[in-house]
């Protein structure tokens, strides 16, 4: 059974109220309880279940009926016409009269009660107050029964309430239609029964045709008839749903013919589209924030824990193949489409989570299947909505249907967000982390090679110089052809004098070309100015085309050359700059981050986005998120269309959720507990040494001001990124970015350096010029030598491997050099870069002479690089 949605204003003793519905739908019918006949004498009754409510109704008359007063009148029937089957063919040939007479008629529009109720402007009563608060529920047929819902209401669904028909008897007492000749309802429209006295969509057609303003050249038998199962499918369910105070007050003729003729004057006299007829005539976009009400399953989708077959017989054409998505109808209350589902959604609709009867709250939905504007009632098969898990979510059951007052997009949870469900419409994000821009180039093979701004400008100098000199080559090979095809196809010409006669007739270019050709000399002395300016712009015109010639084969020579293997091929590069975001929430606690990547950003955007700030962000894409975020399943990618906007952030919440960049002390990195946003430390230091530069994973060796040591491992060689020459020994540099290791060493810290790392000797981030400024000034306090430091990681217990990775780099000095004496006070030269004497990879610094000591070898113990 299914359940409807209801905006409906109901008129009771001059006051009007609107109540709106999503009921659910209850279980099925079951027989009516009824209680159990005993041994009874031969004639007796056998007792009946009565509810509480009709006892006092019920009569031992069965064909007693209440009239509208209130009243029972005892059934009378005619002796003559028994069945009244006379009266009911009379009345129905009476309103044949009344509907042809009204076609040769002018009918003027006459709205009806209902629509004057909604369009007074008064008060109203939602349905969530009319129904005391209490939400939709499901009931048993034992539970509607006692509460006076009849058993015909029971079953209606959406697929049968076109073909749901009411007992006239039940409704109106005998012999109405013979004193009036029908039955008057509602805004004056006449109802007339069929022959078996029942009515149904035929019936309340004639009669919203035979109501007062209602034209019936503009009405077809298709509207009619879609609306009434609309209507019907709505007040059955709001019965249904609310059995305690509406039972058997809504489905009835006087509360369907008002339907009818309400939803006449809204679509038909005044022009007012609904939601779905907009969309599918390509007058509005599907686009927009609207809620629809699930009435039907088409097609639920695979069974994804069913087999695809037997395992010799699938096939990777087989595989490729995507198993046929869900689909269901969705109505807004007065048509309905089709909608195709995506993978999530068709894995909630075999799961039950979406029931004939909900809510859906949908954005960003696309028309597909035809590029025509069509009515509803005439759309062809392939024509629905297709809608995705990340832009649908659940409604709230008194929602109305439709579109919404706020056609923007409605907010999401980042952890709800499926990889692929689609396009995102609304995230509340605030930006932890954001990354210099990377730049991605795709290969030929179709290998992706991400750089960072140094190394893609390296490779596109590199890129240019190659492209250049195959230009170059070409440009010869093709002027050296042009001038070899010109010396073998113009013949020799004959010289031959004119006179100055003939020379001054001369008035076309091409032949004062071929004159000058022949005897430039004497011929530039005989020509006039008009004749010399006729020349001029003939040869420029034909330098002109022979220009573009050699540039027309250039250009094909080089075409030929890029789709050749081995040629100078175009570079496909794409900038793109990373973010860590976080959802700004309550929940879920810890909150997850999640990578947000920005293709192609404008100079603008960049400046626009800052860390800490809090951003709305509307139309983003979704991909599967990395391993190495393993607490977010997704990753975002902003599109063409999506746009932020800053919104403000509670300092109290930022101060619980975000944590400013500072420089790193190396000491807190041998702590275990050391905790950062995202894994990532920033750091200043020098560079002591660096191990298999020119390999796949190097090395570098850092050392701060109190001489602890760091150890970072990058990723990819220092050449591939550009630093060869800035990571060098005795180098201050600030690195950015750096990813801490799941293993943390207490003695030698470990950092990771990946693609979103940044070296830099002059930082532009404020946290890291002060620390640079700090360490400066602590070394040249402390007045720390290179000798020193060499001396003090030689002598580490620690740093075992960094005492042979110094003796190699050092093997090649001179004889003498290789004891390095320990720092003594009289040190003058400090820890800087390019003081001192070079030997190997580093400056060292020779101590001052002190005469009080001896600077032989046995003065002093000396310290052996390999101890």
């Amino acid at each position: 059974m299914c359940a409807c949605v209801c905006f409906l204003p109901v008129v009771r003793d001059g006051k009007s109220f609107v109540v709106y519905a999503n009921p659910k739908p209850p279980p099925g019918p079951a027989p009516i309880p009824a209680a159990t006949p005993g041994p009874l004498a031969s004639g007796s009754r056998v007792p009946v279940f009565v509810p509480p409510f009709l006892k006092r109704r019920r009569t031992d008359t069965p064909q007693s009926n209440p009239d509208p007063q209130g009243t029972t009148r005892a059934r009378t029937p005619d002796p003559v016409d028994p069945d009244g089957l006379r009266d009911l063919r009379l009345a129905r040939d009476l309103q044949d009269m009344r509907l042809r007479k009204k076609k040769r008629q002018t009918v003027r529009p006459l709205p009806g009660s209902l629509f004057l109720a909604k369009a007074s402007g008064g008060a109203r009563i939602p349905l969530r107050a009319a129904v005391c608060g209490l939400p939709p529920g499901r009931h048993s047929p034992q539970q509607l029964y006692q509460h006076g819902v009849h058993q015909p209401v029971w079953t209606v669904t959406a697929e049968n309430a076109e073909s749901f028909r009411l007992s006239f008897r039940r409704f109106f007492r005998w012999g109405s239609l013979g004193e009036q000749g029908g039955v008057q309802l509602a805004d004056g429209g006449w109802l007339v029964p069929r022959d078996d006295w029942t009515l149904g969509k035929e019936e309340f057609y004639r009669a919203l045709c035979d109501s007062p303003g209602v034209d019936v050249k503009l009405l077809s038998q298709e509207w009619a008839y879609n609306h009434y199962r609309w209507v019907v499918w709505k007040l059955a369910s709001m019965e249904r749903s609310f059995p305690l105070t509406m039972a058997s007050l809504w489905l009835n003729p006087e509360q369907i013919l008002l339907q009818l003729k309400y939803r006449y004057d809204v679509e038909v006299d005044h022009s007012r589209r609904p939601a779905l007829r907009k969309i599918t005539e390509r007058d509005d976009a599907a686009a927009k924030t609207l809620v629809l009400c699930v009435c039907g399953v088409v097609r639920t989708g695979p069974d994804p824990g069913a087999p695809n077959g037997p395992a010799d017989q699938q096939t990777p054409k087989a595989e490729s193949h995507a198993p046929p998505p869900g689909v269901v109808w969705l109505t807004d209350g007065w048509y309905a489409i089709k909608a195709q589902l995506d993978a999530p959604l068709t894995a909630m609709l075999r799961r039950g989570r979406l029931e004939p009867g909900g809510k859906l709250v949908v954005y960003g939905a696309e028309l597909v299947g035809s590029q025509d504007g069509c009515s509803p009632l005439e759309a062809p098969e392939g024509l629905m909505l297709k809608i995705g898990a990340n832009s649908c979510r659940r409604a709230r059951w008194d929602a109305k249907l439709g579109f919404q007052r706020d056609p923007r997009p409605f907010l999401l949870r980042l952890s709800s967000l499926f990889s692929t469900g689609g396009a995102v419409g609304c995230v509340d994000l605030l930006i932890l982390r954001s990354y210099p821009v990377l730049w991605m180039e795709k290969k030929q093979d179709g290998v992706f090679v991400f750089r960072s701004g140094r190394a893609e400008e390296r490779e596109a100098r590199r890129f240019d110089d190659h492209n250049n000199k195959t230009m170059e080559a070409l440009y010869a090979k093709i002027q050296a052809d042009i001038q070899r095809e010109d010396k073998g196809t113009d013949p020799p010409a004959r010289r031959r004098t004119l006179r100055q006669k003939d020379v001054e007739k001369l008035s076309d270019g091409e032949e004062l070309y071929e004159a000058f050709e022949n005897d430039p000399a004497y011929l530039e002395a005989c020509l006039n100015d008009q004749q010399l300016e006729v020349l001029q712009s003939y040869r420029r015109s034909v330098l002109e085309k022979r220009q573009a010639g050699l540039q027309e084969r250039c250009r094909r020579a080089l075409e030929q050359a890029q789709e050749s293997q081995g040629g100078c091929p175009r570079r496909d590069v794409t900038p793109v700059w990373k973010l860590w975001v976080l959802y700004y929430g309550m929940f879920p606690f810890p909150l997850p981050v999640y990578m947000l990547n920005v293709w192609r950003p404008p100079a603008d955007l960049q400046a626009q986005l800052k860390e800490g700030a809090r951003y709305r962000v509307y139309n983003l894409s979704v991909t599967a998120g990395k391993k190495r975020n393993p607490g977010a399943s997704v990753q975002l990618t902003a599109t063409s269309k999506t746009h932020f906007q800053e919104v403000q952030v509670g300092q109290d919440w930022l101060s619980d959720h975000f944590q400013a960049r500072q420089a790193v002390h190396f000491q807190e990195l041998q702590r275990p507990e050391v905790q950062s946003a995202c894994g990532e430390v920033d750091l200043v230091g020098y560079v002591v040494t660096t191990a298999d530069t020119h390999g796949t994973s190097p090395v570098v060796y850092l050392v701060d001001g109190d001489l602890n040591l760091v150890k970072v491992r990058c990723f990819s060689s220092l050449l591939q990124w550009g630093l060869e020459e800035l990571v060098k020994p005795a180098t201050l540099l600030a690195l950015s970015n750096l990813q801490l290791s799941a293993r943390r060493a207490t003695t030698l810290p470990v950092l990771y350096a990946s693609d979103l790392t940044a070296f830099s000797s002059n930082p532009r981030e404020a946290h890291l010029q002060s620390a640079l400024a700090q360490l400066r000034t602590q070394t040249r306090v402390r007045r720390v030598t290179w000798s020193y430091v060499i001396h003090r990681f030689l002598t580490s217990n620690v740093t075992t491997d960094l005492g042979s990775i110094i003796n190699v780099s050092m093997s090649g000095l001179p004889p003498g050099s290789g004891r390095v004496p320990p720092a003594s006070s009289g040190d003058a030269q400090l820890l800087e870069p390019g003081r001192g004497r070079s030997r190997g990879l580093f400056a060292l610094v020779e101590p001052a002479q002190n005469p009080g000591h001896s600077n032989s070898p046995g003065s002093t113990k000396p310290c052996s690089l390999r101890e």
